[in-house]
């Protein structure tokens, strides 16, 4: 019992806080990033004269743009911390939704609604509670795939380069020397080589995608949302009114944004080995036929019809997207299976939401080995292992605090959803897919939600994006301030 008060006190003596100078030096060397996000669309509703528009999209464009320049002969410090790094990263997803409001009040929507409107945009979910996104300017579906874009990369490059770890995807990348593998330059070398694979599969599949449709300004509105697994669409039946052509382009381009962007970088090296090996192409293919193949089974055990609808929008759940080309299934066996699917989500260092489809597998042999357990003898020594080797003790410990955080706030939401007279599983189903940020709805996240429900489903959408503990550390208090006497 001492041994182990020991060791807390001796790991919370070596706490690092996030200190407020580095955090605002470092957010405003970041302010370039929002003259990335709002100036296309700005040019776009210009070229429309729709300069309520413009106006607000500029105002957060320039405050980015001055903040930027402000501090352009600062550098970023060496020593910059992970908890820094990621409160940064949080507060990113946090400011530049609520910059957006503006934007999105002028297309019609209360404030409420552009917040949520923004949210969904940036952290790639794809819900909607517009009413008249119909009568908008074109430069307002621009607005929000752009943005969605724009997080989806803004997400892969994160994930790898700061919350998994910058050293390993530098070393198979084979860009970073070892000596280069701080945080700083690890990660911009990380993000110049997922943007360039980011950038190239969303040229590949918008060439194809508009010559699908034969339009250019559609086809890049459906391929920016698809590669970032976001969902917006330009109709208001999502891709139901596309030829099967163009339905096929789209769910394609979504799971491929739901695939390791570091498989994709590989391949483009036309490094296939290395690629194979990160065994993300195999685990999304497998996953998908296995799912389809068992949906297709359900389907017809239950006597139904519908199956490429089903099958389609099943892909779409995989992927964690949110298109659709029909009504989600009203029967309880499959309404579950694709809340299964949504929690799953797509695979690590992904555009896609959810828990991550690696991560599942883990879990899996997590319990096959607690199962095993039992059998061995007394003094055997048998770590976990995966793919030959030794699972960290905090790898595992941060999969446990995923799954019991993702747990909880769907229960949380769920629990709100019924309170307001949501049936269970539909309420279940729309929590579980702003968690996941999927996008898909049975309807109980809409227009009239009461305001408490709308902002509810907002930090929802948040918290899944950043996967929970990137919000948890920019609330704590802890994150900021260590007592004095836990210092060294």
């Amino acid at each position: 019992m001492t041994k182990s008060v020991t060791r807390k006190s001796g790991a919370e003596m070596v706490l690092q806080s996030a200190r407020l100078s580095r955090v605002s030096l470092a957010l405003a060397k970041h302010g370039v990033l929002l003259p990335l996000v709002f100036l296309p669309p700005t040019v776009w509703a210009a070229s429309e004269l729709a300069w309520g528009l413009v106006l607000a999209l500029l105002a957060p464009a320039a405050l980015g743009g001055g903040l930027s320049l402000a501090v352009a002969r600062t550098a970023l410090p060496k020593d910059l911390r992970q908890v820094e790094a990621i409160v940064v990263l949080a507060l990113l997803f946090v400011l530049t939704p609520v910059l957006s409001i503006p934007a999105f009040m002028t297309l019609g929507m209360p404030p409420v609604d552009a917040l949520f409107e923004g949210m969904s945009a940036l952290t790639t979910t794809g819900l909607s509670v517009a009413t008249n996104a119909d009568t908008w300017p074109f430069a307002g579906h621009l607005l929000r795939s752009w943005m969605q874009w724009c997080g989806g990369l803004a997400m892969a490059t994160a994930v790898l380069a700061m919350l998994i770890g910058p050293g390993v995807t530098a070393r198979k990348l084979g860009k970073v020397n070892m000596d280069d593998g701080d945080l700083i330059s690890s990660t911009r070398t990380h993000a110049r080589q997922l943007l360039g694979a980011y950038a190239g599969i969303t040229l590949v599949f918008g060439a194809a995608i508009s010559a699908s449709i034969g339009s250019v300004p559609e086809g890049l509105l459906l391929t920016l949302s698809a590669v970032s697994t976001g969902g917006f669409a330009y109709l208001p039946d999502s891709v139901a009114s596309y030829a099967p052509m163009t339905q096929g382009l789209t769910i394609s381009a979504s799971l491929c944004g739901a695939v390791s962007l570091l498989a994709v970088a590989l391949l483009c090296k036309r490094d296939w080995s290395n690629a194979w090996l990160t065994g993300s192409l195999q685990r999304m293919a497998l996953w998908s036929m296995g799912c389809v193949l068992t949906l297709c089974i359900c389907v017809w055990v239950l006597g139904g019809s519908g199956y490429y609808v089903h099958a389609w929008n099943l892909l779409s759940a995989i992927s964690t997207a949110g298109y659709s080309i029909g009504a989600m299934p009203t029967e309880p066996v499959l309404l579950v299976f694709f809340i299964a699917v949504m929690a799953i989500g797509g695979d690590v260092g992904s555009t896609a939401g959810g828990i991550k489809l690696a991560r599942f597998l883990t879990l899996m042999r997590t319990g096959q080995h607690a199962a095993r357990g039992p059998r061995l003898p007394v003094n055997a020594v048998a770590p976990m292992r995966e793919h030959g080797q030794v699972l960290k003790q905090s790898q595992l410990i941060a999969l446990l605090a995923l799954l019991l955080f993702y747990s909880v706030f769907v229960l949380s939401l769920w629990t709100l959803f019924l309170a307001h007279g949501h049936p269970p599983l539909p309420a279940l189903f729309d929590a579980v897919s702003a968690f996941s940020t999927v996008g898909l709805s049975t309807g109980v996240i809409g227009a009239d939600n009461p305001a408490l429900l709308k902002i509810a489903t907002t930090f929802a959408m948040l918290l899944g994006r950043l996967e929970f503990v990137a919000v948890l550390l920019l609330v704590l208090p802890r994150t900021w301030h260590i007592p004095h006497h836990r210092r060294k």
